[in-house]
């Protein structure tokens, strides 16, 4: 806890962590990952303003 309340940013961790855990699958029972797999992802974040925003 901080005094004043902290603005921060939430994101979605599952959504962040499947496409991660999909490309460490392939990379464990293969040879390697195609290149357009390694290409970033983007989720959703939301702004949660608080007392020092």
């Amino acid at each position: 806890m901080t005094g004043p309340p902290l603005t921060t940013v939430r994101q979605d961790v599952e959504k962040m962590g499947r496409p991660v855990a999909r490309l460490l699958r392939r990379l464990a029972t293969g040879p390697g990952a195609a290149r357009d797999e390694l290409a970033p992802v983007v989720t959703a974040a939301r702004l949660v303003v608080r007392e020092s925003g």
